[in-house]
């Protein structure tokens, strides 16, 4: 019969999963897109597939023990999440703990779908009801698909309203821990599952324990999530009470500098008007230069914030013999917040700094700024010499030369920041120059 459909049986069921993944990899990355996605993500789609039915035949056709079968179809789990998480990285671009997170959430997400479904249909199987959909039937396969989807795209929403972003700052041996916990778990559930396969009541009393766990699953992963993006938020608030902090000690000590400054020139001026003072003139002169040099580094722009931003690092430019040149409007960055300006700023002028502060010869220590408009976009520059070679990663930006845990992250939240607002950040290295574009997409007033 129709119903009974072979193709159903022998294809449908063995890449049905895969496909679900694949639509979960889709929903959950929103990370940049990687040039020929298109091309990629079919790629992925028809890999996914040939992988999942080529270990599903395996396990149907060569494993005649029900434990065999258990132990393949536990293993195929462990297959699903591999591919998800090499689909992922083959069409986004992201950090790795965001990939290797999103692999256990796409594989809770599609266990919860599994389990309601199964647990449903064994609720009928239990009571004696006849289901509207049969094993193999296409009528089966459709209610499958639809609970999946449906399962999928509303957990996803959920997962979107509740959390921001992915956790992109766990430790990397946290994340192992946990990748692993996680999967030897499912992995023993679905062992499990296909051993109590023979027994309705039993199986039902699986799938219902199994429902619950997933679902538990899943509140773990939104609460890891949220906690990461807490202790995120208090970092960078300590960072910008810390730039603040620093700021009014800067301008303290100016104060007190500038009082001191104005008691010597008193005496200097009096000292001129003497007649030794005036063989000493054009030193006197070179004296009041420096001093005048030195209080020249405040920076005015239209932006306040913005303001303490680049007088700090115009400072730093100054005590480490750097050319820092600027040509930008504060204004244009009225949409973003404090915080917002001293990550953009504050990572772009540290991490030029760290790299002129590098070069031997003070002439060739040069950082420009600038910043201007195109259409509805603004535009952000920062251009840098550098010493040496710089290599750029397969991400496209360049390899750190900073030790700790928080290496790399000075772009990647610059990065972070311009996707937020609709824009993109790049990077290009070319002949000793190294140039950071940043465009933003302010909101319509």
């Amino acid at each position: 019969m129709f119903a009974d459909c072979q193709w159903i049986r022998d294809i449908d069921h063995r890449i049905s999963a895969a496909i679900v993944f694949f639509v979960l990899a889709l929903l959950l990355n929103n990370g940049e897109k990687r040039r020929l996605f298109s091309l990629r993500a079919i790629l992925s789609l028809l890999v996914m597939c040939a992988v999942s039915w080529g270990i599903r035949y395996l396990s149907d056709a060569f494993a005649r023990h029900l434990y065999a079968q258990a132990l393949g179809y536990s293993f195929l789990l462990l297959a699903y999440y591999l591919l998800f998480v090499g689909a992922s990285s083959f069409c986004f671009r992201a950090r790795q703990t965001e990939t290797v997170y999103n692999g256990l959430l796409a594989l809770t997400i599609f266990k919860v779908a599994w389990n309601g479904f199964k647990t449903g249909s064994s609720i009928l199987l239990v009571n004696r009801l006849q289901a509207l959909w049969g094993e193999y039937s296409i009528a089966g396969s459709l209610v499958s698909y639809l609970v999946y989807f449906a399962v999928c795209v509303t957990l996803c929403l959920l997962y979107r309203q509740l959390v921001r972003e992915p956790p992109s700052h766990v430790d990397r041996r946290v994340m192992i821990i946990l990748t692993a916990v996680f999967l030897t778990v499912q992995m023993m559930l679905e062992f499990f599952g296909h051993v109590f396969a023979a027994e309705s009541n039993a199986l039902l009393l699986y799938y219902l324990c199994a429902l619950l766990y997933t679902i538990l699953n899943y509140a773990a992963l939104l609460m890891i999530a949220a906690i990461d993006s807490f202790r995120h938020e208090n970092r960078t608030m300590h960072d910008f009470i810390s730039n603040k902090m620093r700021y009014y000690e800067m301008s303290h000590d100016g104060i007190v500098a500038l009082q001191t400054k104005c008691h010597d020139l008193k005496h200097q001026i009096q000292a001129i008007r003497s007649e030794a003072g005036k063989a000493k003139f054009d030193e006197y002169l070179n004296e009041l230069e420096d001093s005048i040099n030195e209080y020249s580094t405040v920076v005015e722009c239209g932006n306040e914030t913005l303001d303490i931003v680049l007088t700090e690092k115009n400072i730093l430019c100054y005590s480490n013999q750097v050319k820092f040149s600027y040509m930008i409007d504060g204004s244009l960055f009225a949409f973003l917040t404090e915080r917002e300006i001293y990550s953009l700023f504050g990572n772009a002028l540290d991490n030029a700094l760290e790299a002129v502060t590098k070069i031997e010869d003070p002439a060739l220590r040069m950082i420009t700024l600038k910043s201007n408009v195109r259409g509805e976009l603004v535009v952000l520059q920062v251009e840098n010499t550098y010493a040496g070679d710089m290599s750029l990663a397969e991400d496209e930006l360049p390899h750190t030369t900073k030790t700790g845990s928080g290496h790399g992250f000075g772009l990647r939240s610059i990065q972070r920041l311009a996707e937020k607002h609709g824009g993109m950040m790049s990077v290009r290295a070319d002949k000793g120059v190294f140039k950071l574009s940043v465009v933003m997409k302010p909101p319509r007033k």
